[in-house]
């Protein structure tokens, strides 16, 4: 039931973080629209039937059904409901100048993009955790990983990722990521000398199941190592378990099971089934206290294994720390993440043309809206940051020339003011209609397989 409840709860939160960044948008358009005393019909947030509307002077406001997005319905902005050779009203859309039209369409992705600086300015001011180094220590490597294949083993330290010095795991990941298949050259401190090691990202692929019975492809590279951390108990013991029976508590770290280190779920799952039954002596971690416990496992029916009664997860050992910045020093930090945010996505279209990236790893407003939630659950720090990340990428995917986009519009009226001119409304129509097939097209087939990644985010 409590399982239920959180992920109603990381949905909600997360439709409300994505709704908050949809108005922001909107109401650029609306406000600009205004001020250029264009008649605005509709401020809605979300698409389809609408749920709750009330009206204000001239403007209806409403929340739809679908809360994937939302819009400004201003009068005479759409070409179908203008006849040819009929001129537009002083309050239409296209009564406006290309310069008040431009000016309009350009404030929505405009207010993503300024609300994203803001935020990230406020947070680099008021501190960020942030990793003491910019190397990489390598807590762990899976089994017949690219990185066990090239000889990587724990405790090593990357300092160098094809020649350019790491920037943390963040951006380790967001690399490997996007070098599927791709030789990626790591330079390796062990002990004495550097090491230069060859390894190839293979796809990753999270074990958790889809609805077909099958591993999801997350359609971008992975090279099997991670940071160091500790197996902690994550809940309190399942009622009249080996684990409650031997006082374990949430929060203890698992440090070693019949004396071997453990330093991944996965390996209390294969020492426990493995026991058979038999008692196993597990050593706990409780704050500064060193803890040893005799567990007798129990085969569970339903999941056809020996268990003792816990749920498990990750803690990073520290390795960071908060690091607060004066107004010129979080202006710089600022404007180079701005910088990295805005061309990412630019990134991941340029390996996938490449073919270092597959069209699995995009994400549709299924998986952003549940990612949203989990990390907003997670830590509110970090819900920031992404909050910050989607914006600037909202605001960029709004500006680029895709017809039915706020930079499509702006693609029009550049044609507009070089040919003296509008294009005919049937020609706008037309490729307005046929860019929103193939955009819908696009949504639906995201959708679904953001279904399939569903799975990752429920607990």
């Amino acid at each position: 039931m409590e399982s239920i409840f959180d992920n109603v709860l990381m949905f909600v939160l997360g439709l409300i973080a994505l709704s908050f960044l949809v108005t922001i948008h909107e109401l650029g358009h609306f406000l600009v629209a205004k001020w250029n005393n264009v008649k605005v019909n509709t401020f809605s947030i979300g698409f389809g039937k609408k749920l709750f509307r009330f009206k204000r002077g001239e403007t209806e406001y409403c929340i739809s059904a679908i809360p994937f997005g939302g819009y400004v319905a201003m009068s005479g902005e759409n070409p179908d409901s203008i006849e040819e050779g009929e001129k537009p009203s002083d309050r239409d859309f296209m009564g406006k100048s290309v310069g008040a039209r431009a000016a309009i369409a350009f404030a929505g992705p405009f207010v993503n993009i300024v609300f994203a600086f803001a935020l990230l300015m406020i947070l680099y001011m008021v501190g960020v955790e942030e990793p003491y180094t910019k190397n990489l220590i390598v807590g762990f490597v899976a089994d017949e990983s690219s990185a066990e294949v090239a000889g990587i083993l724990p405790g090593d330290t990357i300092t160098k990722m094809n020649g350019k010095e790491t920037q943390g795991w963040d951006d380790f990941r967001e690399q490997i990521g996007v070098s599927l298949g791709a030789e990626v050259q790591l330079e390796v401190r062990r002990g004495g000398a550097p090491l230069n090691i060859m390894v190839v990202p293979q796809e990753l692929v999270i074990p958790a199941q889809d609805s077909t019975g099958s591993p999801i492809r997350m359609g971008i590279g992975d090279i099997g190592i991670y940071p160091r951390n500790r197996v902690i108990v994550r809940e309190p013991p399942v009622a009249s378990s080996a684990a409650e029976k031997a006082g374990i508590l949430a929060g203890d770290t698992i440090f070693e099971i019949n004396g071997e280190h453990i330093s991944r779920y996965e390996e209390v799952v294969r020492i426990i089934d493995g026991s058979k039954g038999e008692t196993v002596n597990v050593t706990l971690i409780r704050n500064a206290d060193t803890i040893t416990v005799p567990l007798t496992p129990a085969y569970n029916e339903e999941y056809k294994r020996y268990m003792v009664g816990i749920q498990m997860g990750y803690v990073l050992f520290r390795e960071t720390h908060v690091v607060r910045r004066g107004p010129v020093e979080a202006f710089e930090k600022t404007c180079a993440t701005s910088w990295k945010m805005t061309t990412s996505i630019f990134r991941y279209f340029k390996r996938m043309f490449q073919g270092h990236v597959k069209v699995d790893a995009f994400s549709g407003p299924v998986s952003i809206v549940a990612v949203m939630g989990n990390v907003w659950m997670s830590g509110f720090q970090d819900f920031l940051m992404l909050l910050a990340l989607i914006s600037i990428n909202l605001g960029v995917m709004n500006l680029l020339p895709l017809a039915i986009t706020d930079g499509g519009l702006l693609m029009f009226l550049g044609i507009e003011k070089l040919r003296g001119k509008p294009l005919s409304l049937k020609t706008q129509s037309v490729i307005q209609n046929i860019a929103a097939a193939f955009f819908i097209s696009f949504f639906v087939f995201i959708t679904i397989m953001d279904f399939g990644k569903l799975s990752l985010f429920l607990k």
